[in-house]
Formats: C-alpha cells, sequence, structure tokens
C-alpha cells in the first residue's frame, strides 16, 4: 500500500495529465469544440490532479508534504504543456495580427482552506491575415490596441493561439518536468523508507503537533469546600 501511495499514485495521475493534453492536442475532432469533449479533458485533468493532490495527505514530514505537492504539480503541468508545445511545433502556422482590443479580466479562486487566488488574464481581439484566427488570451498583454503581432495559431483549432516566440523547446520542458515530478516521487518514497530528515519519525513532523495538542492535560479543577 505504501509503495502504491508513493509511487503508483503520482504515476497515475500524470498519465492522466498527459492523456487529457495528448487527446486535446491530436485527438479524434469528435471530442474537439463540443461539451462531450471538453467534459471529459476537464475530468481527465481533475482526476489526475486529484491524485497528486489528496494522496500528499499522508505525508505529514514538512519537507515532503510541501516539496511533494510542489514538485509533483509543477512537473505534471510542464510535462503537459510539452505535449502542447509540440503539436505547434509540428503544425502551427504564423500569421500577422493587428489588435483591435485588449480586456484586463482578473479570474479570483478559492481553496478548501479558504485562500484566495487572483489571475489576471488579457483578452486580445485580432485582425488577422488568417481570418480563423480573431482572438488572444494570455497572461500579459502582448500589444496595445492598433500594434501588430505574429500570432502562432493550430490550422485544427484544437489549441488557442499565442504569441509567436512564445512556445518552448517540449524536449527541454521534458525534461525538466520529468526531473521535477522524479523529485517529487522520490521524496515520497524517501518517507516510506524513513530516511532522515525526510522519513515520519524525523525532521519537522506535523502529526507531532497534532499529538501534543491531543495529549494536553486537562486541569480539573478541585470542588471549593
Amino acid at each position: 500500500m505504501a509503495a502504491l501511495l508513493a509511487v503508483g499514485a503520482p504515476l497515475t495521475g500524470v498519465a492522466l495529465i498527459v492523456a487529457q493534453a495528448a487527446l486535446n492536442a491530436y485527438g479524434p475532432s469528435a471530442l474537439a469544440g463540443n461539451w462531450a469533449g471538453t467534459a471529459l479533458f476537464f475530468v481527465m485533468m481533475m482526476a489526475g490532479y486529484a491524485l497528486l493532490v489528496f494522496t500528499q495527505l499522508r505525508y505529514e514530514n514538512v519537507l515532503v508534504f510541501f516539496g511533494a505537492f510542489f514538485l509533483l504539480g509543477i512537473g505534471a503541468s510542464v510535462v503537459a504543456g510539452a505535449v502542447s508545445d509540440q503539436a505547434l511545433h509540428e503544425r502551427g502556422r504564423t500569421t500577422a495580427c493587428t489588435v483591435q482590443k485588449v480586456d484586463r479580466r482578473e479570474v479570483t479562486s478559492t481553496d478548501s482552506n479558504g485562500n484566495t487566488t487572483t489571475d489576471v488574464y488579457y483578452d486580445h481581439d485580432l485582425a488577422c491575415a488568417e481570418p480563423r484566427v480573431r482572438t488572444m488570451t494570455t497572461g500579459s498583454e502582448v500589444a496595445d490596441r492598433g500594434e501588430r503581432v505574429q500570432v502562432l495559431y493550430d490550422p485544427r483549432g484544437r489549441l488557442d493561439p499565442r504569441p509567436a516566440g512564445s512556445v518552448g523547446d517540449p524536449g527541454a520542458s521534458l525534461r525538466w518536468g520529468s526531473a521535477l515530478f522524479g523529485g517529487g516521487v522520490l521524496l515520497r518514497v524517501l518517507f516510506e523508507l524513513d530516511v532522515p530528515p525526510f522519513g515520519p519519525g524525523t525532521g519537522f513532523w506535523l502529526g507531532r503537533l497534532r499529538r501534543r495538542r491531543r495529549r494536553r492535560p486537562v486541569r480539573v479543577r478541585r470542588p471549593s469546600p
């Protein structure tokens, strides 16, 4: 069971995340642009990340809990991004566009602990030499209204347009993502093997604080005479 949680769960999770990215980029056209395909991709992605996140609750060592949490999450995202980058390298085309309008949009989300995160997006309305490319959403404003910009797009319409030159090297992304993900799995394995300072009995242990709270003596007042 320990090996299954330490290794099997994250590998299954990243497999679902990468499979979702591959289906989105290379899958049959029947899954593109309809609610069934969108729902399938969403369920696969959420199930994959759920396996990474919720199985982390087992690892009460602070170094392992936070270290593996970030390494697994970032590594899986980078590997999945390498799949999309590869698809754009293979079939992506570039078109010249003029920015017609830029809208700044904020999206605020709240996690289970009540922590809020705000992400900023920029929606660009475009007039392009390729008439199929009309909009582009980025994490930063790439050009002001009236300016020209080169946009990389997917002729199949499976992947969203993005600024030309923003697509990285898929091979390098795959190597970095795999290394980060492997580091997260290694931290889990070290915890299961009780290797200091990563084991359950060493280092900074969240469970120790919980036990201290449970064992805190309760003072009983003697009845007054």
